[in-house]
């Protein structure tokens, strides 16, 4: 069982705060993150996400974690769009 904490390797993610983009390439890089919007908006709003993320152990729960990372971050308007993305239908 303690070989499958290793089964988990998020791909990376691209987030922008403020002018600064930012590659999280991991579950502990992404805790790290929320951990120093803490004081901001976005951070107050991630109470509960960052106790599942420094919750998890099992390779599940991290991959439930990080999707969690995903959808905050998306919600919050964190990801860079692709250029084409406003000309969407």
């Amino acid at each position: 069982m303690s070989n499958q904490a290793k089964d988990f390797h998020p791909s990376p993610l691209l987030v922008r705060v403020g002018q600064e983009e930012l590659e999280i390439r991991s579950l502990e890089c992404a805790i790290h993150l929320i951990r120093s919007l803490r004081h901001d908006r976005l951070g107050r709003f991630a109470e509960m996400l960052l106790t599942q993320m420094e919750a998890a152990e099992l390779p599940r729960q991290k991959q439930d974690a990080w999707i969690a990372f995903e959808t905050w971050s998306a919600a919050c308007g964190l990801q860079p769009h692709p250029s084409d993305w406003r000309h969407a239908a």
